[in-house]
């Protein structure tokens, strides 16, 4: 599958975690980073950065929009990356789009999974811009903020 390597799923060397919520830390409300978090304690609201990291002891309940995201945890909500990762204790219940995704054997997926195409990815010439892409996930994850931020929804 090309995620696993000697420094973990989807890791390199270069990749430190930069955030990290312990098993014992319970987060309600939304949460907004950058960098690289593990998450292996209980978050209930929308999360929202680059690189997420979901602990074999972290849940989530809520919607993600993150770049990257390796869940070995439990999901209720909406998950809408670039990059998905599901190893085999990983639960997610509800929808997923995603641009890219590898499922471990184990690994639970309950809900309706959706693929971008081809022409939401962001590579040079592209006809879609890395702002369109951002305004859609936006759109896709949270339509009643963007609706009340005047953000009109197609």
């Amino acid at each position: 599958m090309g995620f696993f390597n000697k420094h973990g799923i989807g890791e390199t060397k270069s990749e430190m975690i930069t955030s990290v919520i312990g098993a014992d830390m319970q987060l309600v409300g939304d949460i907004s980073f950058k960098g690289k978090l593990r998450l292996d304690g209980k978050a209930e609201g929308n999360i929202r950065g680059e690189y997420l990291i979901l602990g074999e002891t972290g849940t989530i309940t809520g919607d993600i929009v993150v770049g990257t995201f390796v869940c070995s945890g439990r999901v209720e909500g909406t998950v809408n990356v670039k990059k998905l990762y599901v190893v085999k204790s990983g639960f997610i219940e509800g929808k997923v789009e995603t641009m890219d995704l590898a499922v471990e054997s184990g690994a639970v997926l309950s809900g309706e999974i959706k693929s971008r195409s081809q022409e939401l990815r962001l590579v040079p010439g592209s006809a879609a811009s890395e702002e369109d892409w951002e305004l859609r996930t936006k759109e896709a994850s949270f339509p009643a903020q963007a609706k009340k931020k005047g953000v009109a929804l197609k």
